[in-house]
């Protein structure tokens, strides 16, 4: 079968044309038709698809919920205003429902709204169980995949928001849901028997919400791009634009999505983001990231260059692909999609940061196409303007005629997207079994377990699938001792831990990438991982786990009468146990000692705290939690000590670039390093040694003049 994917993607575009206001007699909203009419700045950006609007009597449209139409002029939804439309939808259209994924940082809920039809919806588990079959088509064979093709639905996830200055897509989503709702004709009829369409209305809720009260005090009465100002100083509680960076998953938001990816699979991810003009649609052009199915090549073209061509046909200039991102780096939040068989997409629509109409000047003086991007290539056979009034209705109605064609095409080849995610997941089961590397080994009893169980459970979290081997085990000439992780090739997603595992090689020296060029999880956290082309891999025992736990152990925990040293591995928890314990006095030993059959490495710890005391107990109890290796001290060892002591940390910020600080701050946190976050204003007060010991500057600012 596998020559159906191929052929399917080669044929001519198979999807039958979109009708914009088919003959159904519903009633159409004539007030958001003349808004969208006026708000629209030249007639060319607006399509057949998006200029009209439903009228229903029982299910709510935006504007009956939040007062106003989406693209309203100087308007936008904070958070909560979208979760009570959505809600307020769901209420009323048994098409429409809304679930719980999460909580952020700062505790608002996350949620996906899904719309299909009502027998679809009714029986959401059931579609959900047949993609989890073709996710992991181990158990079942061609013919049972093949019925389970038959009947399953794709679900095609829409997320906005992920950067909070892109304000458009969540704005569109809202109009986007209610259209999918309550519009009838044959487009509408097919998506809704066909997909399974999920919402993210908003990937980064806290950021929204911030981004937009500083849209309404700073930059709502901005109409020439030529006086813009820049947005918050952050978005999230942490790492502003970097959450599309987040390869370890190590933010909250994040995490909720990637969490509720592993349970449903969509086949599809779409990401919607703003920049460039008019409307850009991901191609996945070179550098390509070589492990991914080659299936994954022709989709994402397919995609593109149908959007490409049906909104050129309907007169909307500016719409473009491939001469933008390139497909080499992993860490993008909906690279999950591909990373686990399914496929990444995402937009760039031209936004101006706000809901305000503005005058914008794109081209530069060099007049590059990578500066101006309003130049003819064979990638941009209708380039935008070099200058445009721009409103936030054009946003929309480009993002969502866009959306509306995506959603046409998945819907009239619903069995090509099935078969090709059942296709990709069965690919990489068998590409682990055929070809080497079959597995790689990450060995037990490596100086800091602490790194080793962090990276496990980076594997763990993706639903990449680990073992741990309660014997030694020989592979070839090289052998690893028991407590080695072990995660074998034919899983469906070992293409994932190739990648994640791996030592990058890129393709050609002659390209540039967007992004990041390696990321070889071994090396970034100082862990020894083996990649074992043996056979005999497959075959291993192991013990599947589920996290990769690291206790604690005390030697001669009964002779503590002084107290205990704690081995210096590098383990970063030696810093939390530091701080733990406080005022508690702490000398490091500035030579290695033995100490109850346990080697202790200079920089060791050595804390007085007899068996029996309160802060023994404390104390092991730390060190059984953090993973640390300790023996008790019936005396002070023979060695040469200096205290460790705590000292008053502060984390200069300048306000103008926080993503770094942001990461710091994370670390910190994560860590339980406390700290101040201090600014220009107390430079300028003077004595900062009064308060502190260091002070840490993450790299912000180009100057030193920029820093102050």
């Amino acid at each position: 079968m596998k020559w159906f994917a191929a052929t399917a993607l080669a044929l001519t575009l198979l999807a039958p044309p979109a009708t914009a206001q088919p003959g159904t007699g519903q009633a159409m909203d004539a007030d958001f038709a003349a808004r969208v009419e006026e708000w629209t700045t030249r007639p060319e950006f607006l399509s057949p698809l998006v200029d009209h609007l439903p009228v229903s009597d029982r299910v709510p449209s935006p504007k009956d919920v939040i007062g106003h139409h989406a693209g309203a002029p100087r308007e936008l939804t904070y958070y909560a205003e979208m979760l009570e439309y959505y809600r307020a939808l769901a209420a009323a259209s048994p098409r429409v429902s809304v679930g719980p994924i999460g909580r952020t940082d700062e505790d608002r809920e996350m949620v996906v709204v899904t719309i299909a039809n009502e027998v679809t919806l009714a029986g959401l588990e059931r579609y959900r169980q047949d993609l989890a079959r073709l996710a992991d088509p181990r158990e079942i064979g061609e013919t049972e995949a093949q019925d389970v093709i038959a009947r399953a639905k794709p679900i095609y996830v829409l997320m906005a928001g992920l950067h909070s200055g892109e304000t458009g897509p969540p704005e569109m989503l809202m109009e986007l849901a209610y259209r999918l709702a309550v519009e009838e004709g044959p487009l509408f009829d097919r998506i809704r028997d066909e997909l399974i369409v999920a919402l993210i209305p908003a990937a980064d809720p806290d950021g929204r919400d911030r981004y937009v009260d500083w849209y309404y005090r700073h930059l709502i009465d901005i109409t020439d791009d030529r006086d813009r100002i820049g947005g918050p100083p952050y978005w999230g509680k942490y790492i502003f634009h970097d959450n599309n960076r987040d390869i370890n998953y190590s933010q909250r938001s994040m995490r909720n999505v990637l969490d509720w990816y592993l349970e449903w699979h969509p086949p599809v991810m779409h990401d919607l983001h703003e920049s460039i003009p008019f409307l850009y649609t991901f191609s996945g052009q070179a550098p390509q990231n070589p492990l991914l199915d080659p299936i994954v090549y022709g989709e994402l073209p397919w995609f593109a260059n149908f959007e490409m061509a049906q909104l050129t046909s309907y007169g909307m200039p500016g719409v473009w692909t491939h001469g933008f991102v390139d497909m080499w780096s992993p860490g993008y939040l909906a690279f999950m999609a591909s990373n686990h068989n399914g496929l990444i997409r995402f937009y760039e629509t031209f936004g101006n940061g706000g809901a305000t109409t503005m005058k914008r000047h794109l081209k530069t003086e060099d007049n590059t196409p990578e500066q101006a991007r309003t130049s003819r290539e064979w990638y941009r056979p209708s380039p935008p303007y070099e200058e445009v009034e721009w409103s936030m209705r054009n946003n929309t109605n480009y993002s969502q005629t866009a959306a509306l064609t995506a959603l046409q095409l998945a819907a009239s080849n619903p069995e090509v997207l099935l078969r090709n995610f059942y296709r990709k997941s069965r690919n990489a089961v068998e590409d682990g079994e055929r070809n080497p590397p079959h597995g790689f080994v990450i060995p037990g009893g490596q100086r800091d377990m602490t790194r080793v169980s962090t990276l496990v459970d980076l594997l763990r979290i993706q639903g990449v699938e680990v073992g741990r081997a309660d014997g030694a085990l020989t592979f070839g000439a090289e052998s690893y001792p028991a407590g080695s992780y072990v995660v074998k090739g034919g899983q469906p997603y070992f293409r994932l831990a190739k990648i994640l595992l791996g030592n990058q090689e890129f393709p050609d020296d002659g390209l540039r990438t967007y992004d990041d060029t390696g990321w070889t999880m071994g090396l970034m956290h100082r862990v020894d991982v083996v990649a074992v082309d043996d056979p005999a891999v497959l075959d291993a025992p192991v013990e599947p786990i589920d996290e990769a736990r690291v206790t604690g152990t005390i030697a001669r925990e009964d002779e503590a009468r002084f107290g205990y040293a704690v081995a210096h591995t590098g383990s970063n928890h030696l810093t939390t146990l530091r701080y733990r314990l406080g005022d508690t006095p702490v000398e490091a030993a500035e030579e290695g000692f033995e100490a109850g059959g346990v080697s202790f490495p200079p920089g060791s710890f050595i804390v007085e705290a007899p068996a029996g005391s309160d802060r023994a107990g404390r104390l092991r109890t730390w060190i059984v939690e953090l993973g640390l290796t300790a023996a008790g001290l019936d005396e002070r060892p023979d060695t040469a000590t200096h205290p460790v002591d705590l000292p008053r940390l502060a984390i200069y910020s300048t306000w103008g670039n926080t993503q770094e600080v942001g990461w710091v701050r994370h670390a910190f946190d994560e860590f339980e390093i406390p700290f101040d976050l201090i600014f220009k204003e107390r430079v300028r007060e003077g004595d900062l040694r009064a308060d502190y010991d260091v002070i840490l500057i993450p790299n912000q600012g180009r100057t030193a003049k920029g820093l102050v």
